[in-house]
This record gives C-alpha cells, sequence and structure tokens, in this order.
C-alpha cells in the first residue's frame, strides 16, 4: 500500500488521521508522513487496513448483504459420503436484518455455520463471528 492508496481507505471509512493512527496503532504524524511518502509503510498495513474495513462493513445499516448457511453439517457423517448438505444464499438489505435471520436459523440444533457476504462475495462475518453475535443477542433479549 503506498501513501495515496493509504489515504484514500482513511477517506473510504470517513476517518481523520488522528482516528486512523489509532485503529492501526501507530501516532498522526506516522499517518501523515505515509500519505505524503515521506516514508513507506510496512507491508503489515495493507492486511491491517483490510480487516478495518471488514470490521467497518460490519454495521447494522451496511448491505445489500448476503446470508449464506447449509441446511446440514458441512462433512458428511461417517458411513454417509455421498450426504453433502444444501447451501442457501438470501439476499438481504442490511447486516442487521441478515443477522435477525440468523438469529432465528441459530435456535435449530443443526444451524451450526453460517456467513454474511457483501455482493462482491468479500466475508463480513465469518462464521465464529456470526454465532458469537448470535449468541450475544439471545443471552441479551433472554435478560
Amino acid at each position: 500500500m503506498d501513501g495515496p492508496a493509504l489515504k484514500n481507505w482513511r477517506k473510504q471509512l470517513g476517518c481523520t488521521q488522528d482516528q486512523a493512527a489509532k485503529q492501526l496503532g501507530v501516532v498522526r504524524a506516522t499517518i501523515q508522513n505515509w500519505e505524503r511518502e515521506f516514508t513507506s509503510p510496512p507491508g503489515a498495513i495493507d492486511f491491517a487496513c483490510q480487516d478495518c474495513v471488514r470490521r467497518w462493513k460490519q454495521r447494522p445499516d451496511f448491505g445489500p448483504v448476503l446470508l449464506v448457511y447449509p441446511d446440514g453439517p458441512i462433512w458428511p457423517p461417517l458411513g454417509q459420503p455421498d450426504c453433502f448438505p444444501l447451501l442457501y444464499c438470501e439476499p438481504y438489505s442490511n447486516n442487521e436484518a441478515a443477522i435477525q435471520r440468523a438469529l432465528r436459523l441459530s435456535d435449530d440444533q443443526k444451524f451450526a455455520c453460517a456467513w454474511i457476504l457483501e455482493e462482491r462475495e468479500n466475508v463480513i462475518w465469518n462464521s465464529s463471528e456470526l454465532l458469537l453475535e448470535c449468541r450475544r443477542r439471545s443471552i441479551r433479549n433472554a435478560v
């Protein structure tokens, strides 16, 4: 990632240089130096920026998104090698709507993995994150 790309990333997220510095664990002057190309950002910054974008896309109003989940275990049971699950792909206007559907599905014992993807098929919520979010909301709703 070069300076202009870093600046574009920051603008995409609507961050100030100070906010971007906090997200990346550096000081504002470092962001300024990278954006002005006085110094080059380390290679790991590209991965950190990608992760920040994915977390930014996890906000409730981001969308449209796709909820993808199987109707059973991903791996077939022993002795049933030809038993593969169907994969469902449901469109939703935003993350909140998809999470609400996942929350309803999470009551089923077979519901063990699901993902929320953006339209270009990039993962926004991986299976672990989505199941944790469903559990967190179930506990909150029970109280």
